[in-house]
């Protein structure tokens, strides 16, 4: 290649000099090329660290301040973005003409590869290092021979295709009042997992008679099944593990966060707004669903006067998640949200007891009584809080009630306009009718995609068992 003089080696310039040469033809190592150029295309190494930004500060100044540092703006677990790299090695040195002195270049700054943990097949960062004890009001006692059956079904799954988080609810973990004790219903779970192609391919072949006719298309098409259509789950139902008849859902982590944080579709967030039992725990998904549980508090804060029972508390939060559900019409029970409450009173004081005493806007009277602090300020900042989606729909219906009543829109700045909405008197209604609104389409539509991931025959028996309980309903 032709170089200049005063970019080759000393000895050569030297040479080159006398016979009275500006340019030579050299050849140059590849790697010495290399080191020769501000740019390297070799990949540096790069670590992972956490980050949050303003999107979740909101929703968590209820919760720990340094947890924080462990979440997304969106609410999916933090990406590696940066890290220091090592300095690269300086350039060859820079031979002046007229001078023999060199001068030493420093290279630019190397632009760093944003993993993808999908392409690389890499771990996602480390997010073990959540606060002491955080998060304990999720983890829910049973009984002991109950939790040792839980666990191997769990294990035995998780053995052949890795589950991340794992939780057990529904009659069959938890009692509820009106139910037969004597008869062993379905235990219903749900597994979080990573890549959901990349599991269904390992299930499938271990289990590929927990599948339906659908399965026979593969991995590929289960997921697609599961990703694109209803809530992003996908159900496994009558299988039997261990001797234990159950109802296993499968969802993506990233999928399961985001319905946490933001209330997407509510359909496992409304699920782990009462009590379940966790069987395998992530850290992600545990801080996800702290946020939860409080927005679930908030909006039950917002709907109740200024003195209520934690059994009223308890009623709001274990409803919202079947408002808009339309098997409470046909297939459910529907005394169901006071017969969980009723039942399950010591487990929902477990779940919200810790987070009640972290909000300053709640005293407790006596056992069983609470008062809230129903201000227009505080309201206005509750109602801050909530996920974006759910606020931006309660504004929507409180706009519209304000125009067909024939009243003039004023504009009016953020803050006030917040704190007029939280001080309705219809405000309640505001907010049954959005969360109604955000669960009705993913619970029938995921309703209907059960009929091709669980095969008309599961479909059929699975319905028969629903009606039965609507018929034999306690009165």
């Amino acid at each position: 290649m032709l170089i200049p003089i005063v970019s080759a080696a000393p000895g050569a310039v030297a040479r080159c000099q006398k016979q009275g040469l500006r340019h030579v033809i050299a050849y140059l190592p590849k790697d010495h090329s290399n080191s020769r150029n501000s740019r390297t295309t070799s990949a540096a190494p790069y670590s992972t660290r956490a980050s949050l930004s303003s999107s979740l500060s909101g929703q968590t100044s209820g919760i720990f301040a340094d947890q924080k540092r462990f979440m997304h703006s969106d609410g999916n677990a933090a990406a590696a973005t940066s890290e220091s790299t090592p300095p690269s090695p300086p350039p060859p040195s820079s031979i002046n003409n007229s001078t023999s002195g060199t001068q030493s270049t420093q290279s630019r700054p190397q632009r760093q590869r944003r993993p993808n943990y999908i392409r690389d097949f890499e771990v996602p960062p480390d997010m073990s290092r959540l606060p002491p004890k955080f998060g304990d009001n999720q983890h829910i006692d049973i009984d002991n021979e109950m939790w040792e059956q839980l666990k191997a079904v769990v294990d035995t799954i998780h053995h052949k295709a890795p589950i991340r988080y794992a939780f057990a609810y529904g009659s069959g973990v938890f009692a509820q009042k009106g139910y037969d004790g004597k008869k062993k219903p379905m235990v219903d779970f749900i597994f979080g997992v990573s890549h959901p192609q990349h599991w269904h391919s390992l299930n499938l072949q271990a289990n590929p008679h927990h599948y339906s006719i659908l399965g026979k298309f593969g991995s590929k098409a289960v997921a697609t099944t599961q990703e694109r259509f209803g809530a992003g789950v996908y159900f496994n139902p009558f299988v039997e593990v261990n001797g234990m008849l159950i109802k296993y859902g499968v969802v993506s982590i990233d999928t399961l966060c985001y319905d946490l944080l933001n209330w997407d579709t509510m359909y496992v967030s409304g699920r782990l707004h009462k009590p379940v039992k966790i069987l395998i725990d992530d850290p992600r998904t545990r801080l996800s669903n702290q946020v939860n549980l409080f927005n679930a508090t908030r909006v039950a804060l917002l709907s109740l006067p200024k003195q209520f029972t934690s059994e009223e508390l308890f009623t709001k939060i274990a409803g919202l998640s079947y408002l808009g559900d339309f098997r409470m019409s046909i297939g459910e029970n529907p005394h169901k949200v006071q017969n969980i409450v009723k039942a399950q009173l010591s487990q929902f004081h477990r779940l919200y007891d810790p987070l009640l005493a972290n909000l300053n806007n709640v005293t407790t009277l006596r056992e069983g009584f609470l008062e809230q602090d129903d201000s227009p300020l505080v309201r206005s900042r509750t109602f801050q809080k909530l996920p974006p989606k759910l606020k931006e729909g309660v504004l929507y219906r409180y706009h519209s009630a304000l125009s067909k009543a024939g009243v003039e829109i004023v504009k009016e700045e953020r803050g006030q306009e917040i704190q007029s909405v939280a001080s309705a008197p219809d405000l309640d209604k505001y907010i049954a009718k959005t969360v109604h609104s955000i669960v009705q389409i993913p619970a029938l539509t995921q309703s209907i995609k059960g009929i091709a991931t669980s095969g008309l025959v599961k479909t059929g028996h699975y319905g028969m068992q629903k009606l039965g309980k609507w018929w034999g309903r306690s009165k």
